[in-house]
């Protein structure tokens, strides 16, 4: 049975690294997945976790979401938290801001578990922002614009934050959700 529109699942996520770059070995130190459902963020549909990256994380990045390695210690490991990835990115369309970050993390975490990323559809908060305000804003920018609180550089966090923003950037922009996601897609 095809999905109808109306019945599309946004789901906003956001993950925390040990750095900018995986090609260079960094990786997830912790994932946020939230759900929305007809304009509504579903709160007891959330899903947080750290993951133990299996390195260390250096002092620099831990200064900036405060992540260190002692919580990481007894952390699930990727392995452990994929399965529960892959179902939410097969079943939504994926809301990110700076999709690219994102997405270049989850292609090496589905390769280092034996893997590949399904399909991804996907919105981009950063991207939406050219839609809007004629360039691209930062989290931060869009927070503040919407009256929301500041990123904390921890997933859950943000991905409550971006959640937030996409709604509110789908009234802001008087168009279907439906219909920015076939305009997105190229539909």
């Amino acid at each position: 049975m095809r999905t109808r529109p109306t019945d599309l699942i946004f789901c906003a996520m956001d993950t925390e690294t040990t750095g900018t770059d995986p090609l260079a070995g960094d990786r997830i130190v912790e994932v946020a997945m939230v759900p929305i459902y007809k304009g509504k963020i579903l709160y007891r549909g959330i899903y947080h976790s750290l993951v133990n990256p299996q390195i260390r994380v250096p002092a620099t990045i831990e200064k900036v979401h405060g992540i260190g390695n002692e919580q990481l210690q007894n952390a699930p490991s990727m392995d452990e938290v994929f399965d529960k990835i892959r179902s939410y990115i097969s079943r939504s369309v994926m809301i990110f801001h700076r999709a690219e970050f994102d997405l270049t993390f989850l292609d090496f975490t589905a390769k280092d578990v034996g893997t590949f990323l399904p399909t991804v559809r996907f919105l981009d908060t950063y991207e939406i922002a050219e839609l809007l305000f004629r360039e691209r804003k930062t989290l931060s920018w869009l927070a503040k614009h919407y009256d929301l609180p500041a990123p904390t550089h921890r997933a859950l966090d943000d991905a409550i934050i971006t959640a937030k923003i996409f709604l509110r950037m789908t009234r802001d922009l008087r168009m279907d959700v439906t219909e920015l996601v076939k305009t997105w897609s190229g539909e």
